[in-house]
Order: C-alpha cells, then structure tokens, then sequence
C-alpha cells in the first residue's frame, strides 16, 4: 500500500469542498445504492451520496485516503480497484464511479477494472468514470503533469470503446459544466464595439457650414459636398474596421473556448 496520494493532496492543499462542487454533477446518475466508489480518496463523492441518502461504500489503495474517508464515517476498503472489484459477487451493485481515476490506469489495467465493474453491476446498474480532458489546454499543458501517478489521458470516446467492449450500453459522453476553470484572467477579450454611423451628423454638419443656406444639399462642386463626401467615407471606413476588429474579438472569445473547455470529462454506461 502508499500514502504517496494522500501526501500529495495534503501538501498541495486540495480543497475538499471544492472536489464536492465539481463532483456534484454525477450525483443525480445514481438513484439507488448500493454505489461503489473507485479510488473514492478522502470521501468526498461518499459524502455527497450520504446527504442524497444513497448507499455507497468505496476502495481506495492509500491509506492516508483510507483514514480520512473512514474518518468521515464511510466504508472503504483499503485494496486496489481490482482486488476490491474481485471481491464483490455478479450484480451485487447498483453503481460504479471513479473520479480521476483511469487515467492512473494502464490500457490493460482500465479494461480489466471496466470489465469487472460489469460483472458486478446489477442489471440497469450505471457505471461512471471522470477523468480529466486531454482537449484543455492548462488540463494538457500543465495540470496533469503535476500528478506523480497519471499514466495517461482517456478520451470519453475511448472510454465508450472499453464499456461497449464489456458488455455495457453506452448511455452518455460529455464535459462536466462544473468543473470549468476557463482561460486564464489573463487571456480574456476586453471587448469590443462598432458605434452608429456618422452620416446623419456628417450631412447635418455640412449643410450649416455650406454658404448655400438656402439648399439643404450643397452644390455637386460647392468645396463643402467634398468634404462632406471625404468625412463619410472616412465614417464607413472606420465603421468597417471596427466591424473587422469586433469580429476578430468574436473569433478569438470561440478560440478560448476551444482551447479552455471545461477540466473534466465522462462516460455513463448501463448494465443492460
């Protein structure tokens, strides 16, 4: 067994209510228990199953995790997802979930975990797994590597691959709203604006200072219809490079969201 987890959340100083807001999404995947919780860590899933008044238990192969949850009042069991799986009898659960769990997995290893969790599914039973999303960029560039146990990133997709592949109906793939960060501070567009046209200002104006008074348009060749021409041609142009700069703005907001998606992403099967 380790505590190198446990020490690691402790020494970066993992908020726990912080992982309940995020984790709170899957909450409403499981109407009944018995839920087994994968690597649960510190019980913060566990707790939130407690308030919803669904039965749940969880394994987890840190001991220092081990302790907090059992701390917490939960009935973890210190072993490996595996042995703990291994443990359990066919259709014994009505729930499987893991957080930011497969990614610690080699391919082998993740299969043998899916398939186990669906042997010990009751029929309907759901089977969950978060992990973080590759397509972030601070998830990709940075987040991840601080992590001394990830092994690797898991597509959702790829995560339906090895469900379908045990046995288990694919039911939803997607990114958790609640676990955004977004883009830096940093890199937000300030906005951007196109103001009115001009024009009716522009020919108000000439039309006050033409000597002609009497016409309300001057002369084709009155030097104040040159002019007037000239300002509203300027007007457009600048119109049109605001319009191109707001564009730009818009582009770059869709850029953002592309590259800054939120943090995590699932897969929701059903034993059938």
């Amino acid at each position: 067994m380790t505590r190198l987890e446990s020490d690691y959340y402790a020494y970066m100083g993992y908020d726990p209510e912080h992982a309940k807001s995020g984790l709170s999404h899957y909450v409403p995947l499981f109407a009944k228990g018995p839920v087994l919780e994968l690597a649960c860590g510190r019980g913060e899933f566990l707790s939130l199953l407690r308030e919803a008044g669904v039965e749940a238990e969880g394994i987890d192969l840190d001991e220092g995790m081990v302790q907090a949850a059992t701390a917490a009042g939960h009935d973890v069991q210190l072993a490996d997802a595996l042995t703990g799986l291994r443990s359990r009898a066919d259709g014994s659960a009505q729930g499987v979930f893991s957080a930011h769990f497969v990614e610690h997995l080699e391919p082998d290893a993740l299969e043998d975990v899916v398939v186990e969790s669906a042997r010990v599914l009751a029929p309907g039973g759901v089977f969950v797994a978060a992990t973080p999303n590759a397509a972030c960029l601070s998830v990709q560039g940075y987040d991840f590597w601080r992590d001394p146990t990830h092994v690797r990133f898991y597509d959702p997709r790829l995560l339906a691959f090895y469900c379908a592949k045990a046995g288990l109906e694919v039911v939803e793939t997607g990114a958790n709203p609640r676990n955004h960060g977004g883009p830096p501070p940093g890199a937000l567009p300030r906005g951007a604006r196109v103001d009115p046209t001009l024009h009716p200002d522009i020919v108000q104006a000439v039309q006050r200072l033409s000597r002609d008074a009497k016409k309300r348009v001057p002369d084709a060749d009155s030097p104040w219809h040159a002019l007037g021409h000239f300002l509203a041609l300027l007007d457009e142009r600048l119109r049109a490079t605001q319009q191109e700069l707001a564009d730009l703005h818009q582009s770059y907001a869709e850029l953002l969201g592309q590259l800054y998606p939120p943090n995590e992403v699932y897969v929701v099967a059903r034993a059938v």
